[in-house]
């Protein structure tokens, strides 16, 4: 096997990972196909001489879709989701366009997959789906959760909030049929009034929507309109307080 076919392919695997293409490697080392094969035997095979050789390391390769998905959110915090094109997150992550629609069927997919990643739903469920433990216990738990998300994701949120109503139709295009944490938290909500721990006489969405305020005025308004400085183990106590005092049931 000449030494350009192994060098062409190392090139490859670092940028595409295992799953370059014959078609790939023929345009990178201008030999036709027909001699690839005859010098190579088969992809598998050739991947296995490499690794042989300690040119390639499998477990060093950082995972493709990871490698997207984090070139997905450089791009769509710069250009929103309408404006992001399969080309320029493909140049972000230095993969060829190719190797995107073969992790991901069409754009669509791709950001459904990116916004799944983004969601803290499971630890949100964690939570909100506990038959057990105090409400005040669960409460902090969930505003921590919470708080932290919002913490880590701030370009993303930012950009959110100055979408214009193309941009916010288009996100819930993407997230149509999947249940949002706000539904989830209503339905807690919901459940904590039918067994008396929370009052009545205000609505459980309208329990949610306070929650939410009061966790984006402390992870992102206040930040970067007040400079001030989001701290967790303080804030979280705080904001529990705040939205309990107007309706918890009072013994």
């Amino acid at each position: 096997m000449s030494s350009d076919i192994k060098q062409a392919a190392v090139k490859l695997f670092n940028q595409e990972g295992p799953d370059f293409t014959i078609e790939q490697l023929q345009a990178g080392t201008g030999v036709s196909r027909a001699t690839l094969y005859r010098r190579i035997g088969s992809k598998e095979a050739l991947l296995k001489e490499l690794a042989k050789e300690g040119l390639i390391d499998f477990e060093s390769v950082p995972g493709i879709e990871r490698q997207i998905l984090d070139a997905t959110r450089v791009i769509v915090t710069q250009n929103g989701f309408i404006n992001t094109t399969m080309e320029q997150i493909a140049r972000q992550a230095n993969l060829g366009v190719a190797t995107l629609y073969r992790h991901f069927k069409d754009k669509d997919n791709l950001f459904q997959h990116f916004i799944a990643q983004l969601n803290p739903k499971l630890a949100f469920k964690s939570v909100l789906h506990r038959q057990d433990g105090d409400l005040k216990e669960n409460l902090k738990k969930l505003i921590e959760v919470a708080l932290r998300f919002l913490d880590e994701n701030q370009d993303l949120v930012k950009i959110l909030f100055s979408w214009q109503k193309e941009e916010r139709r288009y996100f819930n295009h993407l997230r149509q049929g999947t249940t949002t944490n706000f539904l989830e938290l209503v339905k807690y909500f919901t459940r904590q009034q039918s067994t008396g721990h929370l009052r009545r006489d205000i609505s459980a969405e309208d329990m949610a929507i306070s929650l939410n305020g009061l966790l984006m005025q402390y992870a992102v308004y206040a930040p970067i309109h007040q400079n001030r400085i989001l701290n967790i183990d303080e804030d979280t106590p705080t904001i529990l307080k705040l939205f309990l005092h107007g309706v918890i049931v009072t013994e």
